[in-house]
């Protein structure tokens, strides 16, 4: 016997998740071409996410986190490594400008991309090689590169896959430049960098180590090349400027990490000062407090005006390394012919100066000493002039065109020496832009006018200047999604399909581990951390037929495309009410007048 309808239990749905998927509209509307109504109309779009465009490397970050989403991880580290040829590096010791520009980070906090980077370069093929289908056809011309810092090594990539003979002349006796000689290896283990460095080498790039251009290698016989790179990087550190500085047992935050780095004889004192508050300042601190020594760094303005990163002062307080702010080296004290202390004076902020950052005033009569046997200078660093004496200098900086290209024939310049931030990333960009430079110079093409085309962000994409000459990777976009140019704002993110989620944090040696080696203090994100922050990632201007649109458009206009990733959108019966687009959760959607079609 049939139950009567008034015997049937109502469904109870208590919240928008027991939602079952569903059209809004559940009749059909096909009698009605409501198209004709129509005054706007809605399309897809495939715009740059803020984390790829905040990348001075240009990586497509949304593009490679996605590809570990759908378990391609390695087609992940090949889309990555098309702009970032050192991502086990980067992983490390990039400060990450793209997780501040990430959506996320607007809603609770931003997605773990750098964490994600070294995870995706440590477990996806960390023994990668070049494939020669991913090098251009030979041009047939020789470029060399002086310095095989971030950025040289990065030129020498990008170029070699250009389709370019490259040759790289280090002074040091091994290859890394800074990465080998400025950071510590509990930031970044040499073996990390060795295998980065054989990538290059195994694909045919030529390191010549322990030959200094300008006195084992003239810059008359680099002319011989098609082009020269120039990427020496900073070496010289800036003086302090008082009393004392020459004394034994003074020495530069690069020098001392120099020696440690490549294993010479350094002698560290039991009671180090530290001079200064910016990376090389907290490196410095950390590695002498690995040493045995008693660390203080002293600071002449406040935490808050430290140009080291917040990651890297904390990690020095945690370590027992206390920071005394608003205080002036004022003079070295000295013993015997060593240093035996050093005067300061307390100070107090006045105005902005020159950097936009408040004035320390010392204040009179403030002055005390501080017993030490060992003082570090780590006050900032400037180009030695003798490594680069043909090139014009413009403010302490090599003088460049927007094509990196210098005041001598055929030089091109990049890194640390010429005018734009001093990090790892930004110097790897500058390499990458070179390279794009100096193909453009032998085809023959408008640096500029490349630049426009192939731009994401500021520096450019070698991945599309190499499609130029030979290929393209994966592309996610459906034929009938618009590309453009355009950043998705934060605030365009329609957050209401998201749910809130803590950020994953790698797990550190214990404390106690810490100090009595060079062991890597980061451990790396888990398998389960690494899911977990992949999910979190919004996809900014990425379609990913999350099935809005079609659940929400009253007409059913909208439909799955056959074997196809994508939707079609039937004009007859679309009104232009803009639901689709409102409904986005990724701004992958716009409304435009009818009138441009």
């Amino acid at each position: 016997m049939k139950k009567k309808i008034e015997d049937k239990k109502p469904v109870v749905i208590s919240n928008y998740r027991e939602m079952p998927p569903m059209a809004m509209s559940l009749s059909t509307m096909r009698w009605n071409f409501t198209g004709s109504w129509r005054y706007l109309r809605p399309f897809y779009v495939q715009k740059v996410s803020p984390c790829h465009a905040g990348c001075p490397g240009g990586q497509n970050v949304e593009g490679w986190i996605r590809l570990m989403e759908e378990g391609h991880y390695d087609e992940a580290i090949r889309l990555l490594r098309e702009e970032n040829p050192f991502p086990s590096i980067t992983g490390r010791v990039c400060f990450h400008p793209c997780e501040l520009k990430c959506s996320r980070a607007y809603y609770d906090k931003s997605v773990a991309i750098n964490n994600l980077e070294r995870f995706l370069s440590d477990h996806a093929n960390p023994e990668y090689k070049i494939k020669k289908d991913e090098i251009a056809e030979p041009t047939g011309k020789k470029v060399a590169i002086v310095g095989s810092g971030p950025a040289g090594l990065s030129c020498a990539y990008h170029l070699l896959r250009l389709g370019y003979e490259v040759e790289v002349f280090e002074a040091e006796k091994e290859a890394g430049g800074v990465l080998r000689t400025g950071i510590p290896e509990y930031r970044l283990p040499k073996s990390v960098l060795a295998r980065e460095i054989k990538m290059l080498t195994s694909a045919g790039v030529k390191i010549h180590t322990g030959k200094r251009v300008g006195k084992d290698v003239s810059y008359e016989s680099l002319k011989s090349y098609f082009a020269v790179f120039v990427a020496t990087g900073v070496h010289k550190s800036k003086k302090i400027g008082i009393p004392g500085e020459e004394t034994e047992g003074v020495m530069s935050g690069l020098e001392y990490l120099r020696k440690v780095n490549l294993r010479e004889k350094v002698a560290t004192g039991k009671k180090v000062i530290v001079i200064g508050g910016g990376n090389t300042a907290m490196d410095s601190a950390r590695v002498a407090k690995r040493n045995g020594a008693d660390v203080t760094i002293i600071y002449r303005r406040t935490r808050a005006e430290m140009p080291a990163w917040e990651e890297e002062i904390e990690e020095a307080l945690t370590e027992g390394i206390p920071i005394l702010e608003l205080t002036i080296p004022k003079k070295v004290i000295v013993k015997d012919s060593k240093v035996a202390g050093i005067q300061v004076q307390k100070a107090k902020l006045g105005e902005p100066d020159a950097s936009g950052r408040r004035k320390p005033e010392p204040i009179e009569g403030s002055e005390y000493e501080i017993e030490c046997d060992m003082i570090i200078s780590a006050i900032g660093e400037e180009i030695n002039e003798a490594d680069i004496p043909e090139l014009k200098l413009v403010k302490g900086n090599i003088q460049t065109s927007k094509d990196l290209f210098t005041s001598v024939k055929n030089y091109f310049a990049g890194g640390d020496i010429i005018d734009q931030p001093h990090t790892v990333i930004d110097a790897i960009a500058s390499g990458k832009k070179a390279a794009i430079a100096i193909d453009c110079r032998f085809r023959k093409l408008n640096f500029e006018d490349v630049l426009k085309e192939i731009s994401v962000g500021e520096w450019g994409s070698v991945s599309m200047q190499l499609y130029r000459a030979k290929f393209v990777f994966r592309n996610f976009e459906a034929p009938s999604v618009r590309l453009t140019t355009e950043t998705v704002d934060p605030k365009s993110i329609n957050t209401a399909y998201f749910q809130p989620s803590e950020r994953s944090a790698m797990n550190k040696i214990p404390l106690s581990e810490r100090t009595s080696g060079m062991t890597e203090v980061n451990k790396g994100l888990t398998q389960m951390q690494a899911m977990h922050d992949i999910s979190r990632c919004f996809h900014c201007g990425r379609c990913t037929m999350c099935d809005n649109c079609y659940i929400f458009c009253p007409d059913n206009a909208i439909s799955h495309k056959k074997n196809e990733f994508g939707y079609n959108i039937d004009f007859d019966y679309c009104k232009g009410c803009g639901i689709c687009v409102t409904e986005c959760p990724r701004n992958a959607m716009g409304m435009e007048k009818e009138s441009k079609i």
